[in-house]
C-alpha cells in the first residue's frame, strides 16, 4: 500500500529565489540540490530537450512532507489564475502548521510573498479551532498556514516554527470521487463539511461570498504529516470544468505533483489504474531527493499527477 504524502513538486521560476523564499518564510532548508536529468522527461511529461534545476527542502531530518522545487531554462506560465479560480481541477494548495499564523504571515511578506489579510480565525470542529492565512510564494503558489487555538494536542507536538507539509488540497469539482479514490488509498475522513461561514470570504480571498464542500483524510487515521484534502465551491454548477490535467507539467509554475512511497509498485499501479488512474509511465532512476528509484507516475481523478516511487536496495 502506498504512503502518505512524501514530497511534494513545485514549479518555480526562479529556483535560488525560491529556496530564499522557502528558507527565511517557512525556515525550511536545501537538503540536495541538483540538475534534472533527460530520463525523468517522460514521467515528469517535459520536453527533454528542456534543461532544469532541483532543491529538496525541509524542516527538520524526518523524511516527512517534503517540497522539492524545480525550474527549468525556459519561462512557464501559472497555473491558477482569475478565470479557472472556481472551476479548476487539480492541486491547489500546501497547508501547513505553525506556532503562531500572523507571524508565520508577516515572514512570509518579508520574504517576498503575499497575504490577502491577517490570519482568520475558525472552528473547525467542537473540539479544533484554528487561525488560519491564506498566503502566496513570489511565484503565486498558494500556501495556507495555521495555528491552532484550541485541539493542537490532538494533532501531537510541534517541533519546528513551521511544520513539514500537512496537508496537499486537491480543487475538485465531484469531491465523492476524489474521496472515494483516496480512501481506496488507505486515507480515512478525518472531517467532511460544508464550510459557509462569514469569515470564509475573507479567508479564501474570494470576490464574492462561497460555499465549499471540504473534506480532510489522513493516512491509515493517524499520520498526520502528508494528507490529502479535497474541495469543491457549491454553486458553480453553471461553469464548465477547468481541468490543470495538461498545464500542470514542466516548466509551468505551481504545483505540479505528490509523491507517494511503495513497497511493491507493481500492486501499487494495479491497484491504481483499476481505480480508474491513468498511467503515464515508469523507469529506474536516481529520482531527485529520494536516490535510486523504481518511479512511476499516474493521473488521479482530477487530473493531478502522483509520482510513486520505491527505493532499490
Amino acid at each position: 500500500m502506498l504512503s502518505e504524502v512524501k514530497a511534494v513538486t513545485l514549479g518555480v521560476s526562479d529556483l535560488q529565489r525560491a529556496c530564499a523564499f522557502y528558507e527565511h518564510a517557512l525556515g525550511y532548508r536545501v537538503q540536495t540540490r541538483g540538475a534534472l536529468t533527460p530520463a525523468l522527461a517522460p514521467l515528469w511529461r517535459f520536453d527533454p530537450a528542456l534543461k532544469g534545476e532541483y532543491a529538496m527542502l525541509a524542516p527538520d531530518d524526518s523524511g516527512l512532507g517534503r517540497i522539492r522545487l524545480v525550474a527549468f531554462d525556459t519561462p512557464g506560465q501559472r497555473l491558477w489564475n482569475a478565470d479557472n479560480l472556481y472551476n479548476g481541477n487539480g492541486f491547489y494548495a500546501l497547508n501547513f502548521r505553525c506556532r503562531d499564523a500572523l507571524a508565520t504571515m508577516q515572514a512570509v511578506n518579508a520574504a517576498g510573498g503575499s497575504s490577502a489579510h491577517a490570519p482568520s480565525y475558525w472552528e473547525v470542529s467542537d473540539q479544533v479551532a484554528v487561525r488560519d492565512s491564506i498566503n502566496d510564494d513570489p511565484d503565486g503558489i498558494r500556501l495556507d498556514v495555521f495555528s491552532y487555538e484550541k485541539g493542537g494536542d490532538l494533532r501531537g507536538p510541534l517541533t519546528t516554527e513551521v511544520s513539514v507539509v500537512q496537508t496537499i488540497a486537491i480543487a475538485t469539482r465531484d469531491v465523492p470521487r476524489a474521496v472515494a479514490f483516496y480512501k481506496a488509498l488507505g486515507f480515512e475522513v478525518l472531517f467532511d463539511r460544508v464550510l459557509d461561514f462569514p469569515e470564509l470570504q475573507t479567508l479564501l480571498g474570494t470576490d464574492r461570498p462561497v460555499r465549499i464542500h471540504n473534506v480532510n483524510l489522513i493516512k491509515d487515521g493517524h499520520i498526520v504529516p502528508g494528507r490529502v484534502e479535497m474541495f469543491g465551491y457549491l454553486d458553480m454548477e453553471h461553469l464548465p470544468d477547468a481541468p490543470l490535467r495538461d498545464l500542470a507539467v514542466p516548466p509551468n509554475i505551481g504545483i505540479l505533483s505528490a509523491s507517494l512511497a511503495s513497497t511493491d509498485l507493481d500492486a501499487d499501479l494495479q491497484t491504481l489504474t483499476a481505480l480508474g488512474a491513468e498511467r503515464i509511465a515508469r523507469g529506474t532512476l536516481a529520482l531527485p531527493g529520494f536516490g535510486e528509484c523504481d518511479v512511476a507516475t499516474v493521473l488521479g481523478p482530477d487530473g493531478e499527477q502522483l509520482e510513486l516511487f520505491q527505493p532499490r536496495l
